[in-house]
């Protein structure tokens, strides 16, 4: 099991929806946890704390770009616990993998893909 000994990992669940299961692994390997709700709580915990990696769901908002610049700029890694929206539509569930190749071809030509399928 991967150990996070003595790391400080700041998890942000506006809507309380994975901060139990995530707080719960990373202290069971050896983290520090510590939940918010909100971005500006987040950020006053930066202030106030040794931050190591801040985990947050994914969002282009003004507010979330910005607490993301202001991480990078403190060289804190972030994580996020949701994926982007897919560049390419699906009508089926895939692997990421195959989305992002499949779209790759599309983009080049029909013949391409032809010869793939």
């Amino acid at each position: 099991m991967t150990t996070l000994d003595d790391l400080s990992i700041l998890i942000i669940d506006p809507k309380g929806e994975s901060a139990f299961g995530l707080r719960q692994s990373f202290v069971a390997a050896g983290a520090k946890a510590h939940v918010v709700e909100s971005l500006a709580v987040a950020e006053l915990l930066l202030d106030a704390k040794t931050i190591d990696a801040v985990v947050l769901p994914y969002s282009r908002d003004p507010q979330t770009v910005a607490f993301c610049r202001l991480l990078a700029a403190r060289n804190t890694p972030s994580v996020f616990t949701s994926e982007p929206p897919a560049r390419y539509p699906t009508r089926r569930h895939m692997s990421g993998a195959i989305i992002a190749v499949r779209g790759l071809v599309a983009e080049h030509s029909p013949q391409t893909y032809d010869l793939i399928n």
